[in-house]
């Protein structure tokens, strides 16, 4: 009724303002009031069509909110306590969503409330396109609402599952609680038991397999140690044997002569002589006493042999001269070969040759296998006997050069000594010459002269001049005993810590006047620093001395091959403890070196090394 009261109300509206209009135009000019009547019938047309659009957005929000309130109160009607605390938790969302709703509901209302109070006008007309955007809009809006809604429900089906679960648990009976537990009980015993059986039928399985491997390992085990016991038995057998070998190699080893300390002087070039003759003509007397021998294998057809006797053009005896101008040919390259090899022979490389004549030995023989010939041992010994001659020829003739050579070097040192000493007795004697005649003219001054004074003066001076003359013809007999006696000189002990370092001593010996005249002459260029003098021995058998010191340190020496190096390697103290057993001799000794070129040497390399750093 109400609506239709409406409607009238509005028809009744519409017919007074067309009266008015036309009341107006004819009242005025015609056109004026048909224009005012356009005017109000537009305005009410889009009035009408603003309160629809109104009415139909508040429709669906409405419809929106109503929906959303009635599923909640629905969900909360058919839940329990547990189902409505589920829910509100998953309902969560919609409580924030729903804030965004009355939001926008209150901004729609807000502008149709604008919209009513806005009055109406011309332009108005044109803003049928507004109206109809913000209409989608609306619909859009609610498509996104009917779409969270469907989640909602998705999500409250779930939810009211999971309560409808837990209601059933909790409003079962007791007897059917007791049903239930029984059911189940009684499945959880058949599982177990199921699993109890598989799990024996599993480890008696499993063990039947693990007896079945131990079985197997035990039977390899027994064949393994079946092998060890024969090895064991083998191995003692063989120890047996290798002791029994180990005796009989002693046995052979008391037999042999011990040459492995010559062996080894000979890896480290200290060659063992074969022959020990005294001086190198009886080497070179063996040498060709050797190189004869040879000559007389060749002669007597020893040097080589026919082993396969051969004929030429069906001939033996062409054949058999074939292969002596074959033997010819075949000790005349060997003896080519070795004679190339021996004059290259050192004590260094005498294995070296003597491989080199073994080799060529047994390639020529290769060589020479097809024409029936070869050459003998006995040749080959002969080669590499006169190979070891040869080299001990060399070796006793420069050992005769160095003895010969030590032996100049003596000579010079006492031709040295006996000018020096000529030297010292003539000046001795022009010395004493010299005293005799100041004495004869004193003495002539005493007897002629008259002054008591004088005379006693006189006789002072006498006196001293007797004096001079008896010290000069005691030195002139010292002079000559030394000079009659060709053992008698100094024995020096000297160092040269710069140039060969800490604990390195030079012994020797010399006949000089002057000691100090011979170890100038050793500090010449020869080495970059002086040597220092830590004692000089005078002794009437220095050459004695020196034996004995050198013998006493011969383990000790630097040079182990060369004895006429007369260095070693020693302790000062060792050298104090030896020289306090000659109580006779006087020296003085000197424990430190002075080295002053040395010391001055280092300070000015610290010197340089600290400008450097700088």
């Amino acid at each position: 009724m109400k609506r239709v009261f409406f409607v009238l109300l509005k028809i009744l509206g519409a017919i007074f303002y067309l009266f008015v209009a036309l009341v107006i135009g004819v009242g005025f000019l015609p056109i004026a009031g048909w224009l005012v009547a356009l005017a109000g019938l537009a305005y009410i047309i889009i009035r009408h069509y603003k309160k629809k659009s109104k009415k139909t957005s508040e429709a669906i929000l409405n419809n929106k909110v109503e929906k959303s309130t009635t599923g909640k109160n629905v969900e909360e009607k058919n839940s329990s306590g547990i189902t409505k605390s589920v829910i509100n938790e998953k309902g969560k969302d919609y409580n924030l969503i729903q804030p965004v709703v009355m939001k926008e509901n209150n901004n729609v209302s807000s502008d149709t409330s604008n919209l009513t109070h806005v009055k109406v006008s011309l332009s108005d007309l044109f803003k049928a396109k507004k109206f109809k955007l913000e209409l989608e809009n609306l619909k859009q809006t609610q498509k996104a609402l009917e779409k969270e809604k469907i989640q909602l429900k998705q999500d409250n089906s779930k939810l009211q599952k999971e309560a409808d679960l837990k209601l059933s648990v909790k409003q079962m009976q007791p007897l059917e609680l007791d049903k239930e537990i029984t059911k189940k009980t009684k499945e959880l015993d058949k599982l177990k038991a199921e699993s109890t059986k598989e799990l024996i039928d599993l480890r008696a399985r499993k063990t039947k397999e693990l007896n079945d491997i131990l079985n197997t390992k035990q039977e390899d085990i027994e064949k393994l140690n079946a092998d060890i016991d024969k090895k064991i038995q083998k191995v003692t057998e063989q120890n047996k044997q290798i002791s029994n070998l180990d005796k009989k190699i002693k046995d052979l080893n008391s037999q042999l002569v011990n040459v492995s300390d010559e062996i080894m002087y000979e890896d480290y070039g200290l060659y063992k002589p074969r022959y020990d003759f005294a001086n190198s003509s009886a080497y070179k007397g063996k040498l060709s006493e050797v190189r004869s021998n040879q000559k007389e294998m060749i002669k007597n057809g020893d040097a080589g042999t026919i082993f396969n006797p051969m004929t030429l053009d069906g001939s033996e005896a062409k054949g058999r001269s074939m292969q002596k101008k074959n033997i010819k040919q075949l000790v005349r390259s060997f003896n080519g070969e070795c004679e190339a090899a021996i004059n290259k022979v050192t004590k260094s490389n005498i294995e070296m040759i003597e491989k080199r004549i073994t080799r060529s030995f047994e390639q020529l023989n290769k060589l020479n296998e097809s024409n029936g010939v070869r050459l003998t041992a006995n040749y080959l010994d002969s080669k590499l006997d006169e190979a070891h001659i040869a080299l001990e020829y060399a070796l006793k003739k420069e050992q005769e050069k160095e003895l010969l050579r030590e032996q100049r070097q003596r000579e010079k040192e006492e031709r040295q000594a006996q000018r020096e000493y000529a030297q010292e007795r003539a000046k001795y004697e022009k010395d004493e010459t010299h005293f005799q005649q100041a004495k004869d003219l004193l003495q002539n001054k005493i007897n002629n002269s008259k002054s008591d004074v004088e005379i006693e003066s006189l006789k002072r001076k006498l006196a001293d001049l007797q004096d001079k003359i008896s010290d000069i013809q005691a030195k002139k007999v010292k002079l000559s005993d030394r000079a009659e006696n060709p053992t008698a000189g100094y024995v020096y002990i000297i160092s040269n810590i710069g140039s060969f370092g800490q604990n390195v001593y030079k012994i020797g010996v010399t006949r000089r006047l002057d000691p100090m005249d011979r170890i100038n002459e050793l500090s010449s260029a020869s080495v970059p620093f002086k040597f220092d003098v830590h004692a000089l021995i005078f002794t009437d058998d220095a050459y004695k001395l020196e034996t004995e010191l050198h013998e006493y340190f011969d383990k000790e020496r630097v040079n182990k091959v060369n004895k006429r190096k007369e260095f070693f390697r020693l302790n000062i103290d060792e050298i104090k403890q030896i020289l306090s057993k000659h109580k006779e001799l006087t020296f003085d000794f000197h424990e430190i070196p002075d080295a002053p070129e040395y010391r001055d040497t280092l300070l000015i390399e610290k010197r340089c090394k600290k400008v450097d750093n700088f």
